[in-house]
């Protein structure tokens, strides 16, 4: 959303609001520059999550309801107002109701009152003859964060003192997706005797100065805030704006008050060798870095990285958001040369061609994986990925024998550019600044709309797919197509790109023709 502008921030009175929410408490494991946000603004920014974010939101959504639709005598109060939702949950938990959705939990602490709606209260039976209650949080994740926790701490803390229990009760977090109910249940039931402190923790925030803002592409997106710190992070030139630095690096230059890109170009080595989190190139890339934020100028590494392998093909790999299951393969070789392969359970095989694109569609995804191998093979050389993520894939979903054959023909682009230069692409709230759009983007790259997001594909696949006569429908692909040929296109330009750059590395020996990646960058057809 370009067209976004970063809002002033309205401030109030700079004293601890009379409420907290427990949604916030988990920012504290998140981002506490948004607790400080939110309690010091009357108005937030009208700026919605991006199009990544809206559709996480909305599997997670699903994902909830789908596991809730599986729970027996279920009472749903979630379409209630927040005040009768109150009202009707106290009166269900002393009722003694099975499970409970839509709760709404409210509880006095010091001067303030803690609130929180938890996913799913679920009775339980006491030693006593009587019941209590659990709270329940549903994830779509398999593994759970520190967030997930804190969250499902502040549910637990309301739970007691709702029920006037003088035990700490239990709670459980439903991780993952197992047909319609969890994968894993995890039960969490540590003492909440720290869980005060917490609180007042967040209570406080909006009184102290600002917390420094950092980028984290799990949460930024979903956040009302982030063009407000892109603009503070680009005004001041701050170091969360280097794409390689971890979390508890920037902690560590801060606390050495080292808070400016320019200051990190004059770090020492001695300095940078005692970060924490070694950067896998060392921690002279650091520097590099700051160095091509700063001159907007690509940095060559010297890692003395072999030469770049000859690459015939470049693949671009379309997943099920949740299963992470191919459904598509993008391929692209030489200027013009392009296929996408899509699978699709009611075909034979047969190919067929979308606004000019040969298209072929696999009844299945180890079909797809063969006829992967076979573009490869015809025409020879290497086939370049971006990233882990198509790796892991033909490991787990092509059969043994193709995975043996196509395995060593992998190439990860992203690791090759990585060894041989940095890239001035900034990290900011909606990207990494190391991936592969961020990368095309700099290089002159666009993406047309209707091409520029995965969902636009999935939902384009997903409408197909459910067609009596997939075939007879072929054109409902035709967004899923562009999107795929507009991503692996990008990855062939950024690779083009690495290979006049080394080139012009070699040809100087060592120092770099900006002249030439300028030219090379301006004629790329992305």
């Amino acid at each position: 959303m370009t067209n976004e502008q970063p809002q002033p921030v309205t401030t109030v009175p700079s004293f601890p609001p009379s409420w907290i929410d427990a949604d916030d408490l988990a920012w504290l494991a998140r981002c506490e520059r948004r607790i400080w946000l939110d309690q010091r603004s009357v108005h937030p920014p009208p700026v919605t999550p991006t199009a990544d974010a809206r559709a996480r939101m909305a599997l997670r959504a699903a994902h909830k309801q789908r596991i809730l639709a599986g729970i027996p005598n279920l009472e749903d109060l979630s379409a209630l107002d927040w005040s009768e939702r109150v009202i009707q949950t106290r009166r269900l938990m002393q009722r003694g109701a099975a499970a409970i959705a839509g709760a709404a939990l409210e509880a006095p602490l010091a001067d303030h009152t803690l609130r929180g709606a938890p996913d799913l209260l679920i009775r339980t039976a006491t030693t006593s003859g009587a019941w209590s209650y659990r709270p329940v949080a549903i994830v779509l994740h398999t593994r759970p964060t520190r967030w997930d926790r804190l969250l499902l701490d502040a549910w637990r803390w309301l739970v007691r003192q709702t029920q006037g229990e003088a035990i700490d009760p239990p709670g459980e977090l439903w991780l993952g997706a197992s047909g319609d109910g969890p994968a894993l249940v995890k039960r969490q039931s540590a003492s909440l005797a720290p869980f005060t402190a917490q609180v007042w923790r967040a209570a406080v925030i909006a009184t102290r100065e600002a917390p420094p803002v950092w980028f984290d592409n799990d949460h930024c997106p979903f956040c009302t805030w982030r063009t407000a710190c892109d603009a503070a992070a680009r005004e001041t030139r701050d170091i969360a704006l280097l794409p390689g630095l971890s979390r508890r690096q920037g902690i560590a230059l801060r606390q050495r008050g080292i808070h400016r890109i320019e200051q990190v170009v004059t770090l020492e080595p001695g300095v940078l060798a005692t970060l924490p989190d070694r950067l896998p190139y060392g921690g002279e890339r650091l520097r590099l870095q700051a160095q091509a934020l700063l001159s907007d100028q690509p940095q060559p590494t010297s890692t003395g990285a072999p030469q770049l392998p000859h690459v015939g093909f470049f693949l671009d790999i379309e997943s099920d958001p949740l299963t992470r299951e191919p459904w598509a393969f993008g391929l692209a070789g030489a200027p013009g040369d392009r296929m996408i392969i899509v699978v699709d359970p009611t075909s034979d095989g047969r190919s067929t061609a979308l606004n000019g694109v040969p298209l072929i569609l696999a009844p299945d995804v180890r079909e797809g994986w063969r006829r992967v191998l076979a573009a490869v093979q015809e025409r020879g050389g290497r086939l370049a990925h971006w990233g882990e993520a198509e790796r892991l894939m033909l490991e787990q979903s092509a059969e043994p024998s193709v995975h043996r054959k196509l395995a060593p023909l992998l190439v990860d682009a992203r690791h090759e550019l990585g060894v041989r230069v940095v890239l001035p692409t900034p990290r900011l709230s909606d990207q990494r600044g190391g991936g592969l759009k961020a990368i095309a983007r700099w290089l002159g790259c666009t993406w047309s709309p209707g091409a520029d997001h995965w969902t636009l594909a999935w939902e384009a696949y997903q409408r197909w797919v459910r067609q009596p006569s997939p075939l007879a429908a072929i054109e409902m692909l035709a967004p899923a197509i562009v999107y795929l040929i507009a991503d692996v296109e990008a990855l062939a330009a950024v690779w083009r790109w690495l290979e006049a750059f080394v080139g012009s590395i070699s040809a100087n020996d060592g120092l770099p023709d900006w002249r030439a990646y300028r030219d090379t960058a301006a004629t790329l057809e992305c």
